[in-house]
């Protein structure tokens, strides 16, 4: 019996000095051991667990392992938990907290200056409006007036708008928008730009003319005279300006002013045309023939005088004049073709 108790104590002295040397090699590799290539390899492995693959044979017989291997690998998770290892799960990579990422967040980073590159603008300079030079106006305002009389009028806001942008007091670019929003339909728009076009020169007879014509246009007969009449004054031998101011004074019923602008504007016997037609428009038949027999004694072979009075009489129930003067209108004809 005691030598049977003595083999066994020889035995365990044996396997326990076996344990010590095999311990002491591990523990001198254990110092080499970089920590980032443990937690590399962690991560990876818990990677691939989280794919739900099934641990094969070899690998379960590993994880259970016999009491000797575990007493080996005792050492190894002491050391793991010692650099903040500690259970399986806690070895596994973590997401940092919201509160860790906030940190990170607020953190500033310093940049290395490189002494070649010039240091960027600072927040005050980038915030300084940037003054465009003349010739870019003057190449906006062109391009603009040329995609206008193009047709292209989207094109031509855009340019313009930049142009009013770098100069919100030029008349011309205004004067220019104003058209391009009137093309569009977009009244209230254009009316603002030719008031913003006559504020930049409230002498500019074109401007007043421009605003007084849109005015009228929009049915403001009496604003439309005040601008047309300070026009015509500015610029007395401008035709256009005569034509619509007679035109407004016709709307405001004002027939005598009318046909004094429209002698200023056309001439005499145009003038007495123009009014007969803008009387008949407004069903003053009677007084449209007045005014167009007078024109005819001023010009007997006008042949679009002598068709409105033919229609004007049948009209007004003067079949003999209407006849009369329908022989005067086929006798002119068969003049005017024989001399071809």
């Amino acid at each position: 019996m005691a030598i049977h108790m003595h083999k066994r104590t020889v035995a365990s002295t044996l396997l326990a000095f076996i344990l010590l040397l095999t311990m002491a090699e591990r523990g001198s590799i254990a110092e080499g051991f970089d920590l980032s290539t443990v937690m590399i390899s962690n991560t990876v492995a818990a990677d691939d667990s989280s794919e739900g693959e099934t641990p094969n044979s070899e690998a379960t017989q590993k994880k259970k392992g016999s009491g000797f291997a575990r007493a080996l690998g005792a050492p190894f998770r002491a050391l793991g938990r010692l650099f903040g290892g500690g259970k399986k799960n806690d070895q596994q990579a973590r997401r940092i907290s919201e509160k860790d990422a906030k940190k990170f967040e607020s953190t500033k980073i310093t940049r290395v200056k490189d002494s070649r590159i010039e240091p960027p603008p600072t927040t005050e300079s980038n915030t300084e409006p940037t003054v465009a030079s003349p010739t870019e106006f003057d190449a906006r305002l062109e391009r603009g007036r040329e995609l206008l009389v193009a047709g292209d009028v989207n094109a031509a806001i855009g340019e313009l708008s930049i142009a009013a942008s770098i100069d919100s007091k030029s008349g011309e670019v205004n004067k220019l928008l104003a058209i391009a929003y009137e093309s569009k339909g977009l009244r209230d728009r254009a009316l603002q730009s030719f008031e913003l076009a006559l504020h930049s020169d409230e002498k500019n007879a074109e401007h007043l003319n421009n605003l007084g014509y849109l005015l009228y246009k929009n049915g403001d007969y009496e604003r439309a005279t005040k601008y047309l009449k300070r026009a015509a004054k500015i610029s007395p031998n401008d035709a256009r300006i005569w034509n619509n101011l007679a035109l407004t004074q016709c709307q405001r019923g004002k027939f005598e002013d009318a046909y004094t602008s429209f002698v200023r504007a056309v001439g005499e016997f145009s003038a007495h045309s123009n009014l007969a037609g803008q009387l008949q428009a407004r069903g003053y038949a009677k007084d449209a023939i007045k005014h167009l027999e007078i024109a005819q004694a001023l010009n007997p072979n006008s042949v679009d005088v002598l068709t409105k009075l033919v229609s004007l009489y049948e009209l007004t129930g003067r079949p003999t004049d209407a006849e009369t003067t329908r022989r005067s209108l086929v006798a002119l004809k068969t003049f005017a073709d024989a001399k071809k």
